[in-house]
């Protein structure tokens, strides 16, 4: 039996303008297992059909990962404030698309559409371009 595809992108990537940029499991949405889920319902075998442990089983390995992915995000933007006043050293990408090297004092910290932005002198940048960090 052929299962027509639901969509065009994998769990795993995501396109931004046109580009294809890879991505994780923080990228799996409740409403996108949900579908998952339905799809594997609909197109199970009805003489061999899966047991409800095992759905159970999958509701809540979806749920503690989420759970843990909201942790590591609390922890990230806790860990970002602590910046405040160090030097830092950012490889950041800039308006032109060219990688530059940032160093500074970390100025103040932003959080902004689900992104964590550090300001160093002047120029914000991600907590994910931060290279390193001293006292």
């Amino acid at each position: 039996m052929a299962i027509a595809p639901t969509a065009n992108i994998t769990a795993n990537q995501t396109y931004v303008n046109g580009t294809q940029k890879r991505g994780g499991y923080n990228d799996i949405s409740m409403q996108d297992f949900f579908t998952l889920l339905a799809a594997q319902l609909k197109n199970q075998n009805m003489l061999n059909p899966v047991e409800d442990t095992q759905f159970l089983s999958q509701m809540a390995q979806f749920s503690s990962l989420s759970a843990t992915q909201e942790l590591n995000e609390s922890f990230s933007n806790f860990l970002s404030v602590s910046y405040i006043g160090k030097n830092v050293k950012a490889s950041h990408i800039g308006p032109d698309g060219e990688t530059e090297l940032i160093e500074g004092t970390a100025q103040k910290v932003e959080f902004i559409g689900g992104e964590t932005y550090i300001t160093v002198n002047d120029v914000k940048v991600t907590f994910n371009e931060i290279i390193e960090i001293s006292i």
